[in-house]
């Protein structure tokens, strides 16, 4: 038990640290609909450890995050939001996973991969949406003619605040979710890979054990 927690203990650092060095390191990929927003390599390895480990070590890694990215960079907001991005998402999965596990019996890898990951995008972009909503019209409304004006740059036609806030939403939505299928490909392909290396990650991944 004692050798279990350590190694619990000792993988949620290690990941906490690689995804906060993936994010001083600038590791962001461009989102041209709505250029301000990017795709952040750093929750990849959030995301290969709840593959691994399941989500309460991925919680904790992300809370990590969250609070060493807020203190490093004395900034609030940024980080609150990534943060409470991240862990509907991880919600998300964990729900959607035990759904197909308890209520239908489903074990097949592909299927609780997809199904997880359409629960932790559709977690992941209403909690985004709702939080978006607050920021854009109460906390600062700034924000939303920032969008607008980036809305012009990229050819999308919106001339009143509502269909400004809209558009917003919209492409943030899609934003979200193929910010989602993209670290939960990239994590579950190193997933994989561990296990041709190391057999023991095939019974002891969070991810895989479902398939017992």
């Amino acid at each position: 038990m004692k050798m279990k927690r350590a190694i619990v203990i000792t993988n949620t650092s290690a990941f906490a640290a690689m995804a906060l060095l993936l994010t001083f390191a600038n590791a962001e990929l461009p989102y041209p609909l709505l250029p301000y927003l990017k795709f952040d390599l750093a929750e990849i390895p959030i995301v290969t450890l709840l593959f691994l480990m399941g989500p309460l070590p991925s919680l904790v890694a992300e809370a990590i995050h969250w609070v060493a990215l807020s203190v490093a960079r004395g900034w609030v907001l940024g980080p609150l939001m990534k943060f409470l991005a991240v862990t509907p998402m991880i919600l998300g999965y964990w729900i959607g996973i035990e759904v197909l596990k308890r209520f239908f019996r489903q074990r097949k890898l592909p299927t609780i991969f997809t199904f997880g990951s359409i629960m932790g995008a559709v977690a992941r972009i209403v909690a985004t949406t709702v939080l978006n909503i607050i920021v854009l019209l109460v906390i600062a409304p700034e924000f939303l003619k920032f969008a607008g004006a980036v809305l012009k740059v990229v050819g999308v036609a919106a001339t009143s605040t509502q269909e400004v806030l809209i558009w917003t939403l919209l492409l943030t939505g899609v934003f979200n979710a193929l910010h989602v299928f993209l670290s939960a490909i990239v994590a579950l392909s190193i997933v994989r890979g561990a296990a041709f290396k190391i057999p023991w990650v095939i019974e002891n991944a969070w991810i895989f054990g479902h398939r017992k």
